[in-house]
């Protein structure tokens, strides 16, 4: 009597869908169906037992020992040819087939059907499993693909900013291979000034709150030298408690993008001709000596300064000659200046200094000492150029705490320098009205 089940399942079995594709890929070399196919010869007394799965031409049998006049089933099974005594379908659409051999007069009642879908669901269960496994093996396989073809560092990391994952990349980046790193937490390759920011955002993931977050620093490359980074970090959670579980990064280089920021905040603040700061780096100088006069009560001194015959340099000799004059001038002033001072060009034959002076006499003999190098004689294509220097003196707290304060008391004081007949100094004099 042949048995043959239509393809339903018992009830409590797993539902599942096979990728045939999939199957007949890897070739399925982890399914041991011929285990099963073994239980059920020694529990049904068959002689023997096979499991087939579409998409594969692989066959899954047991030969039962006890029925010797049976043995040559094993090569009939094989070229699927022979009349099994029950078959039953399993999975998806019948994607797989449990078959018993043996005698025809052999019977099979109730219990043995109920105890065969038993198995057929075992089977079936099986295939599932391996099924999700290889789809988890393949997704893993896509991921590495991705991450280590990325052109950005990947990298996975625990709470604690140990490194589990660091892809190839790296060796581009910092001269590390990846194991070399695995273990390792980011902040001890960080730059000194860079760790405090850092330690910040890593505080953040760490304590979940912070669910993403871009950061840029140094990190020392393996030769030695700093590399300045930018990093897209990521906080992770469990799947199953939706606890934070650790972070991903993705990592880029941005030397080349520094490189360029410096260039442009060098356009923005440094003056073409000399060199020397503009009005905006002065602007943003002066501002900070004042916050850190009211912050510190210390003192600083502001020489406003122009230079006096200039004009008849550009009418008498050209303007290259009245531009080697400026150049010059920047020089001589940086010359005579402390390390602390700084020089600034505000345009035309107009500079400044802030220095970390005193005032009063102080600053007279400092501005003194500048209107002295001015006069030197500038030698220009074999030609003497004489010019002098007229300087107006303004000192904070003493004069005030406000930009616009300060530089009106000093062009006040430069005014007065002037009309005292040129080449000399003023200080601001609080007390004549300004």
């Amino acid at each position: 009597m042949i048995i043959d089940y239509p393809a339903h399942r018992p009830e409590g079995s797993a539902s599942m869908r096979v990728l045939t594709s999939g199957i007949e890929a890897v070739e399925l070399p982890d399914l041991r169906f011929d285990l099963l196919c073994d239980m059920a010869c020694r529990m049904f007394g068959m002689a023997a037992a096979t499991i087939r799965v579409q998409g594969t031409s692989k066959v899954w049998h047991a030969v039962g020992s006890a029925s010797a006049a049976y043995a040559e089933l094993a090569a009939v099974i094989d070229a699927g040819d022979g009349s099994p005594v029950a078959s039953i379908p399993f999975g998806d659409g019948g994607v797989g087939r449990f078959s018993l051999f043996g005698p025809s007069s052999r019977a099979f009642g109730a219990d043995d059907r109920r105890q065969f879908e038993q198995f057929a669901a075992l089977a079936e269960e099986q295939l599932r499993l391996f099924e999700l496994a290889q789809r988890a093996l393949r997704r893993e396989s896509d991921f590495r693909l991705l991450a280590e073809a990325s052109t950005d560092t990947i990298i996975r990391g625990d709470l604690d900013g140990v490194r589990l994952y660091v892809s190839p990349a790296v060796e581009e980046l910092l001269g590390y291979a990846p194991e070399e790193l695995i273990g390792r937490r980011a902040i001890e390759l960080t730059h000194p000034d860079d760790v405090p920011a850092f330690m910040a955002l890593m505080q953040e993931v760490r304590a979940g709150r912070l669910r993403g977050g871009r950061s840029e620093q140094r990190q020392r490359h393996k030769d030695g030298s700093w590399v300045w980074l930018e990093a897209f970090i990521r906080l992770t959670l469990d799947r199953n408690t939706g606890q934070a579980d650790g972070y991903v990064v993705s990592v880029r280089g941005i030397g080349h993008r520094k490189q360029l920021e410096a260039q442009l905040k060098h356009l923005a603040e440094v003056d073409d001709l000399t060199g020397l700061p503009n009005r905006a780096a002065f602007s943003a100088c002066l501002d900070l000596a004042i916050a850190r006069a009211r912050q510190e009560g210390g003192k600083f001194v502001l020489f406003y300064m122009d230079l006096d015959g200039f004009k008849q340099v550009n009418d008498t000799f050209g303007h290259a000659a009245g531009d080697a004059v400026l150049r010059e001038t920047a020089v001589r002033l940086q010359a005579s200046l402390r390390e602390s001072d700084r020089v600034f060009r505000l345009g035309g034959d107009e500079f400044t200094v802030l220095s970390d002076g005193r005032g009063g006499m102080d600053s007279i003999a400092q501005a003194q000492r500048l209107i002295a190098e001015i006069a030197r004689p500038f030698v220009v294509d074999a030609a003497r150029i004489s010019i002098g220097l007229s300087v107006g003196v303004a000192c904070g707290p003493e004069h005030g705490l406000e930009a616009g304060r300060l530089l009106e008391c000093a062009d006040r004081a430069l005014y007065c320098a002037k009309k005292a007949g040129k080449n000399t100094v003023r200080l601001h004099d609080a007390g004549a009205g300004a």
